[in-house]
């Protein structure tokens, strides 16, 4: 008995149920040829042995994992994770429950498979792809339509008709987007911590529970529509870093920037002392060495090796206790004297693969939540020692990327080779320390941090984001008189969401839709 009919039948159903975007000609070509009655057992044995390799590959070409290349241009930072982390992510592939369904199904496909004849029903299955394709695209129409009354930030003038010049379109204006930053006197008045955070997004927040956590509470604004626009700590950090320009594609990032791009050297021309903080060792895809040679941080980097170790990370190195890393910061910048510091810190405590002592699953997944409740404790207190301190200074919350702690139908949970909304979409936020608390009914005369923080629904970017930091810089929120955050806030333009990787790229069109391309192939709405 054949289950060659199987085979085609459940790759079918996966298509329908939106887990595997099926390749109808090429399915088609291979059901004609394992169908097709050969004779000779020689000829059947061939056949088996090359119809089995060209189903496997059809299958992975199939699915959403990423091309071939990507996952081989990807093995030697593959070979650093370490065998728990790896045996963790065969699970997730091939859940239990899936296989689970796939033995019952298999069973009730073998007993009925005397009586039915399954190919027939196979071959039409495969016909009823590109058919029902053509039922749902309709009479022909342009990919996107002309009105403007749906228009995003970043556009120019004319409406591009396709995804395409749409996407050139928004990157030819992102390119005349630049920034200087300046303070009004000849010392800034604030001092720059900036915590970029791997592996947290607005979706893992919900996912968990968390997503009204009090912590946000304590910041002045919170950006709901950030995109982080990456999905891989790499180009993250690259992208931060250089957010003083408009927001460039993923292969410009790497091809050698302006330097009126990079955030901290200008910063340090404005008059800070800069410095760089990790709460892991940054060797891991060469994290450290980006940000000396990329990122302006030679010989700039922070000492971390005095913490307390608070887990292993996913390549068994040490990952430091958040909360101590930043405390003795503090300590030590308080004992430098009045000169105004930036600071780059960056924490992997929510990183997929890490291992916490003390927890008995090691399953990354289940001991996410516990690690973000620290995380978040961590953070709060250290907003409580810059507050007790009364010094100015501006806290920027910016995660790097989610940790797709939910998965979607294209890609796996833990997954982050499509940079869509669900994980470039982070909780992003400013704090103003060392301002006075406005009343909860009217404000107190002067300069003060609002009751609750405003709420920033805009699209926007790390462009959007430094402007508003060299808004604070060149009129000091803390004189009186300043021009409150509202008004700030809403003079900033805002950023159409576009998310990128090596081979993926996902955008929202002027519908509201997002779409996805991977690659050369076609644009294609992104099932999230």
């Amino acid at each position: 008995m054949s289950y060659w009919s199987f085979y085609f039948l459940a790759k079918v159903g996966l298509h329908y149920a939106g887990y595997l975007d099926l390749h109808w000609l090429p399915n088609l070509l291979l059901a004609a040829v394992v169908f097709w009655p050969v004779q000779t057992r020689l000829w059947k044995n061939l056949r088996l042995a090359a119809a089995v390799a060209a189903g496997i590959a059809l299958l992975y070409y199939d699915s959403h994992f990423p091309p071939i290349s990507r996952v081989l241009s990807q093995i030697s930072a593959l070979s650093g994770f370490s065998a728990g982390y790896m045996l963790e992510l065969v699970q997730r592939v091939v859940p239990l429950q899936a296989l689970l369904v796939a033995l019952v199904l298999l069973v009730l496909y073998s007993v009925l498979a005397w009586r039915i004849r399954f190919a027939t029903f196979a071959l039409l299955a495969i016909l009823s792809v590109p058919l029902a394709a053509r039922l749902q695209q309709g009479p022909a129409k342009p990919v996107l339509a002309q009105a403007r009354d749906n228009a995003q930030p970043g556009d120019m003038a004319a409406a591009p008709a396709t995804p395409d010049a749409l996407l050139s379109n928004f990157y030819a204006s992102e390119h005349q987007r630049r920034l200087n930053f300046a303070a009004a006197g000849n010392t800034p008045p604030f001092d720059i911590v900036l915590l970029h955070v791997c592996s947290l997004a607005w979706d893992d927040m919900e996912f968990e529970g968390l997503r009204d956590t009090p912590l946000l509470q304590r910041f002045d604004a919170v950006f709901t529509q950030f995109n982080s626009a990456a999905s891989y700590s790499g180009p993250a950090q690259l992208r931060v870093l250089h957010g003083s320009c408009g927001q460039m594609p993923h292969k410009a990032l790497y091809e050698g920037t302006d330097a009126a791009c990079n955030v901290f050297p200008s910063l340090e021309q404005a008059g800070y002392h800069t410095s760089a903080l990790l709460n892991h060792n940054g060797v891991f895809d060469g994290f450290a060495q980006s940000l000396q040679e990329r990122g302006g941080f030679a010989g700039k980097m922070e000492k971390n090796q005095g913490a307390p170790e608070a887990m292993q990370s996913f390549d068994g190195s040490p990952v430091y206790s958040d909360l101590a890393l930043l405390s003795q910061w503090w300590k030590d910048r308080q004992s430098r004297g009045t000169e105004p510091v930036a600071l780059y810190y960056n924490t992997i405590t929510l990183h997929d693969g890490n291992r916490v002592p003390g927890i008995a699953s090691r399953n990354s997944l289940q001991t996410y939540k516990p690690r973000l409740t620290q995380l978040l404790s961590d953070f709060d207190r250290f907003i409580s020692l810059l507050e007790a301190s009364g010094r100015p200074v501006l806290l920027m919350l910016v995660p790097e990327h989610g940790a797709s702690l939910r998965g979607d139908k294209m890609q796996i949970s833990g997954m982050r080779e499509i940079p869509g909304p669900r994980v470039t979409l982070v909780p992003t936020a400013i704090k103003l320390i060392g301002m006075p608390r406005a009343a909860s009914s009217g404000g107190e005369a002067g300069p003060s941090s609002p009751a609750s923080p405003l709420i920033v629904s805009k699209p926007t970017s790390y462009f959007d984001l430094f402007t508003l930091v060299n808004s604070l810089m060149q009129d000091s929120p803390y004189r009186p008189g300043a021009q409150p955050l509202a008004e700030r806030v809403t003079q900033l333009q805002g950023t159409r969401f576009v998310a990128e990787n090596a081979d993926v790229v996902v955008m929202r069109d002027e519908q509201g839709q997002y779409l996805l391309k991977s690659g050369s192939d076609a644009w294609i709405p992104y099932a999230n």
